[in-house]
Protein backbone atom coordinates (compact mmCIF):
# COMPACT_ATOMS: atom_id res chain seq x y z
CA UNK A 1 0.00 0.00 0.00
CA UNK A 2 1.21 3.52 -0.64
CA UNK A 3 -0.49 6.36 0.86
CA UNK A 4 -0.33 10.01 -0.96
CA UNK A 5 -1.22 12.72 1.35
CA UNK A 6 -1.99 16.44 -0.51
CA UNK A 7 -1.77 19.61 1.31
CA UNK A 8 -1.97 23.65 0.32
CA UNK A 9 0.44 26.15 1.87
CA UNK A 10 -1.37 28.97 2.12
CA UNK A 11 -2.10 28.46 5.84
CA UNK A 12 -3.15 31.45 7.96
CA UNK A 13 -0.21 32.72 10.11
CA UNK A 14 -1.62 31.43 13.46
CA UNK A 15 -1.58 27.49 11.80
CA UNK A 16 1.94 28.07 10.08
CA UNK A 17 3.13 29.28 13.53
CA UNK A 18 1.39 25.83 15.21
CA UNK A 19 3.36 23.62 12.19
CA UNK A 20 6.71 25.28 13.37
CA UNK A 21 6.67 24.13 16.47
CA UNK A 22 6.53 20.66 15.07
CA UNK A 23 10.03 20.91 13.76
CA UNK A 24 13.18 20.69 14.68
CA UNK A 25 16.23 23.70 15.09
CA UNK A 26 17.88 22.65 11.73
CA UNK A 27 14.39 22.58 10.00
CA UNK A 28 13.48 25.89 11.15
CA UNK A 29 16.64 27.30 10.54
CA UNK A 30 16.35 25.90 6.86
CA UNK A 31 12.58 27.52 6.82
CA UNK A 32 13.74 30.75 7.87
CA UNK A 33 16.97 31.41 5.47
CA UNK A 34 13.88 31.51 2.87
CA UNK A 35 13.94 35.32 1.34
CA UNK A 36 9.87 34.99 0.61
CA UNK A 37 7.30 34.40 2.98
CA UNK A 38 5.68 31.85 0.55
CA UNK A 39 9.21 29.65 0.25
CA UNK A 40 9.19 30.21 4.36
CA UNK A 41 5.40 28.57 4.09
CA UNK A 42 6.25 25.87 1.78
CA UNK A 43 8.83 24.85 3.70
CA UNK A 44 7.64 24.65 6.86
CA UNK A 45 4.13 23.02 5.80
CA UNK A 46 6.36 20.28 3.75
CA UNK A 47 8.47 19.26 6.67
CA UNK A 48 5.27 19.78 9.53
CA UNK A 49 2.90 17.60 7.32
CA UNK A 50 5.39 14.97 6.95
CA UNK A 51 5.82 14.48 10.57
CA UNK A 52 2.78 14.31 11.20
CA UNK A 53 1.65 12.04 8.74
CA UNK A 54 5.10 9.33 9.79
CA UNK A 55 4.26 9.82 13.39
CA UNK A 56 0.71 8.79 13.44
CA UNK A 57 1.91 6.38 11.15
CA UNK A 58 4.19 4.90 13.19
CA UNK A 59 2.66 5.80 16.48
CA UNK A 60 5.33 8.28 17.41
CA UNK A 61 5.59 11.75 18.55
CA UNK A 62 6.38 13.78 15.50
CA UNK A 63 8.65 16.14 17.56
CA UNK A 64 10.72 13.00 18.52
CA UNK A 65 11.36 11.77 14.99
CA UNK A 66 15.03 12.06 13.24
CA UNK A 67 16.00 11.97 9.55
CA UNK A 68 19.39 11.07 8.29
CA UNK A 69 20.31 11.26 4.93
CA UNK A 70 20.97 8.62 2.07
CA UNK A 71 24.25 8.56 -0.09
CA UNK A 72 23.15 11.00 -2.65
CA UNK A 73 20.70 12.81 0.26
CA UNK A 74 17.49 11.61 -0.13
CA UNK A 75 16.44 11.85 3.08
CA UNK A 76 14.82 8.77 5.51
CA UNK A 77 13.74 7.75 8.91
CA UNK A 78 16.61 7.33 11.29
CA UNK A 79 14.81 4.08 12.00
CA UNK A 80 14.07 2.76 8.63
CA UNK A 81 10.56 1.85 8.81
CA UNK A 82 8.79 3.46 5.99
CA UNK A 83 10.06 4.65 3.04
CA UNK A 84 8.63 8.33 2.13
CA UNK A 85 9.30 11.40 -0.56
CA UNK A 86 8.29 14.33 -0.60
CA UNK A 87 7.15 17.59 -3.30
CA UNK A 88 6.15 20.86 -3.48
CA UNK A 89 5.30 23.49 -6.11
CA UNK A 90 2.94 26.57 -6.08
CA UNK A 91 0.92 26.40 -2.83
CA UNK A 92 0.95 22.09 -2.81
CA UNK A 93 2.76 19.63 -1.14
CA UNK A 94 2.38 15.87 -1.87
CA UNK A 95 3.84 13.53 0.71
CA UNK A 96 4.05 9.89 -0.50
CA UNK A 97 4.48 6.75 2.39
CA UNK A 98 5.23 2.80 1.71
CA UNK A 99 7.18 -0.08 2.34
CA UNK A 100 8.98 0.30 -0.86
CA UNK A 101 11.14 2.88 -2.33
CA UNK A 102 9.32 6.00 -3.27
CA UNK A 103 9.00 9.03 -4.82
CA UNK A 104 6.49 11.84 -5.91
CA UNK A 105 6.87 14.79 -7.66
CA UNK A 106 4.38 17.64 -7.80
CA UNK A 107 4.55 20.51 -10.42
CA UNK A 108 2.42 23.53 -10.71
CA UNK A 109 1.70 23.87 -14.37
CA UNK A 110 3.16 27.26 -15.90
CA UNK A 111 3.60 28.64 -19.43
CA UNK A 112 7.60 27.74 -20.40
CA UNK A 113 9.48 29.22 -23.52
CA UNK A 114 10.05 26.24 -25.41
CA UNK A 115 9.04 22.85 -23.56
CA UNK A 116 10.06 21.06 -27.13
CA UNK A 117 13.57 22.21 -26.66
CA UNK A 118 14.03 21.13 -23.25
CA UNK A 119 12.35 17.86 -24.06
CA UNK A 120 14.49 17.43 -27.38
CA UNK A 121 17.37 17.96 -24.50
CA UNK A 122 16.54 16.12 -21.66
CA UNK A 123 13.69 13.06 -22.52
CA UNK A 124 14.28 10.22 -24.18
CA UNK A 125 13.50 9.93 -28.06
CA UNK A 126 10.21 8.53 -27.12
CA UNK A 127 9.24 11.33 -24.70
CA UNK A 128 11.15 14.38 -26.74
CA UNK A 129 8.72 12.82 -29.80
CA UNK A 130 5.52 12.99 -27.64
CA UNK A 131 6.23 16.24 -26.91
CA UNK A 132 6.85 17.82 -29.96
CA UNK A 133 3.59 16.79 -30.96
CA UNK A 134 1.81 17.63 -28.17
CA UNK A 135 3.35 20.40 -25.91
CA UNK A 136 0.96 19.65 -22.82
CA UNK A 137 2.25 16.73 -22.59
CA UNK A 138 5.81 18.40 -21.02
CA UNK A 139 4.70 18.32 -17.50
CA UNK A 140 2.91 15.44 -17.17
CA UNK A 141 6.31 13.44 -18.37
CA UNK A 142 8.30 15.61 -16.46
CA UNK A 143 6.52 14.51 -13.33
CA UNK A 144 6.93 11.03 -13.82
CA UNK A 145 11.02 11.07 -14.56
CA UNK A 146 11.23 13.30 -11.53
CA UNK A 147 9.41 10.56 -9.16
CA UNK A 148 11.26 7.57 -10.92
CA UNK A 149 14.59 9.51 -10.26
CA UNK A 150 13.58 10.51 -6.36
CA UNK A 151 12.22 6.74 -6.09
CA UNK A 152 15.56 5.46 -6.82
CA UNK A 153 17.07 8.32 -4.98
CA UNK A 154 20.03 9.33 -7.39
CA UNK A 155 19.93 12.68 -7.91
CA UNK A 156 21.85 13.44 -10.53
CA UNK A 157 24.07 10.84 -10.87
CA UNK A 158 20.95 9.57 -13.95
CA UNK A 159 20.80 10.62 -17.23
CA UNK A 160 17.16 11.66 -17.39
CA UNK A 161 17.24 10.33 -21.25
CA UNK A 162 18.37 6.88 -20.06
CA UNK A 163 14.85 5.65 -19.28
CA UNK A 164 11.47 6.42 -20.84
CA UNK A 165 8.33 7.16 -18.16
CA UNK A 166 4.99 7.29 -19.64
CA UNK A 167 2.35 7.95 -16.50
CA UNK A 168 -0.94 6.56 -17.01
CA UNK A 169 -4.02 7.82 -14.25
CA UNK A 170 -5.45 4.02 -14.96
CA UNK A 171 -2.28 2.08 -13.16
CA UNK A 172 1.21 1.42 -12.92
CA UNK A 173 3.07 1.51 -16.21
CA UNK A 174 7.09 -0.28 -15.70
CA UNK A 175 9.62 2.63 -16.73
CA UNK A 176 11.95 1.14 -19.92
CA UNK A 177 15.42 0.79 -18.95
CA UNK A 178 14.22 0.67 -15.20
CA UNK A 179 12.20 -2.21 -14.78
CA UNK A 180 12.79 -2.63 -11.18
CA UNK A 181 10.41 1.07 -11.08
CA UNK A 182 6.80 1.56 -12.11
CA UNK A 183 5.40 4.94 -12.40
CA UNK A 184 1.77 6.32 -11.98
CA UNK A 185 0.06 10.13 -12.44
CA UNK A 186 -2.42 11.34 -9.89
CA UNK A 187 -5.08 13.29 -10.14
CA UNK A 188 -4.77 16.89 -9.37
CA UNK A 189 -6.57 19.53 -9.34
CA UNK A 190 -5.85 23.37 -9.75
CA UNK A 191 -3.63 23.58 -12.66
CA UNK A 192 -0.87 20.94 -11.22
CA UNK A 193 0.69 17.82 -12.60
CA UNK A 194 1.76 15.00 -9.83
CA UNK A 195 3.06 11.37 -10.67
CA UNK A 196 4.17 8.49 -8.40
CA UNK A 197 6.59 6.22 -8.57
CA UNK A 198 8.01 2.99 -6.48
CA UNK A 199 10.12 0.35 -6.26
CA UNK A 200 8.06 -2.73 -7.83
CA UNK A 201 5.34 -3.16 -10.45
CA UNK A 202 2.15 -2.68 -8.79
CA UNK A 203 0.85 -1.55 -5.45
CA UNK A 204 -2.59 -0.09 -4.17
CA UNK A 205 -2.58 3.66 -3.89
CA UNK A 206 -4.97 5.71 -1.62
CA UNK A 207 -4.72 9.74 -2.02
CA UNK A 208 -5.90 11.55 1.26
CA UNK A 209 -5.76 15.64 1.85
CA UNK A 210 -4.46 17.50 4.53
CA UNK A 211 -6.94 20.68 5.74
CA UNK A 212 -5.10 24.10 6.72
CA UNK A 213 -4.12 22.47 10.22
CA UNK A 214 -3.03 19.27 9.59
CA UNK A 215 -6.15 17.63 9.93
CA UNK A 216 -7.22 14.48 7.36
CA UNK A 217 -9.45 15.25 4.97
CA UNK A 218 -10.67 11.85 3.30
CA UNK A 219 -10.68 11.01 0.78
CA UNK A 220 -9.05 13.75 -1.32
CA UNK A 221 -11.06 16.46 -3.18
Amino acid sequence: MVTVWLTQTNVPAAALERMSDVLDDEERARAARFRFADDRARSIVARAALRHILGERLGRDPRALRFIAGPHGKPALAGGEVEFNVSHSGERVAVAVAATAVGIDIERERAMRDVRAIARRFFSRGEAAAVERDPSLFFAIWTAKEAVIKAIGGGLTIDLASFEAFASMEHFTPVANLSDYSVIALPVNGGYRCALSIRGQAAPVEVFGLDGNLHPLLPYR
